[in-house]
């Protein structure tokens, strides 16, 4: 709950989750029910608030990976209706004052979420 620390969140919850899958696979041999409780305890965790990260300056390839480790955090997300009504204005705002890292990474994403959510 630090905000000194919410530059460094979305990050920080990508190799949590990278080392939580590590132990699941190595620990217990991916077990059903420890799979599902550390869904259900990310999930929480997840929902607890916004989750706000910057990439400018990162290489395409890298922006790339990027998002597709975070559509992992989506996939967690309740409120995906809340999550797109913040997006789109988020969105306007870095499109209108050219804060974006990249117009092709924005559409990437938008793409992804279409895939993701099936809209």
């Amino acid at each position: 709950m630090d905000e000194e620390k919410d530059k460094d969140m979305v990050s920080s919850l990508l190799e949590f989750k990278a080392s939580l899958d590590s132990i699941l696979e190595e620990s217990f041999s991916k077990n059903e029910a420890f799979c599902n409780t550390i869904k259900d305890s990310f999930e929480h965790l997840i929902n607890l608030r916004q989750l706000r990260d910057g990439n400018k300056g990162t290489s395409e390839e890298e922006l790339e990976g990027t998002l597709d480790k975070v559509l992992v955090l989506f996939r967690f997300i309740q409120g995906k209706d809340v999550f797109e009504a913040f997006y789109k204005k988020d969105l306007a705002k870095r499109l209108l004052l050219g804060k974006s890292a990249s117009i092709d990474a924005e559409k990437s994403m938008i793409s992804k979420l279409k895939t993701e959510c099936g809209s």
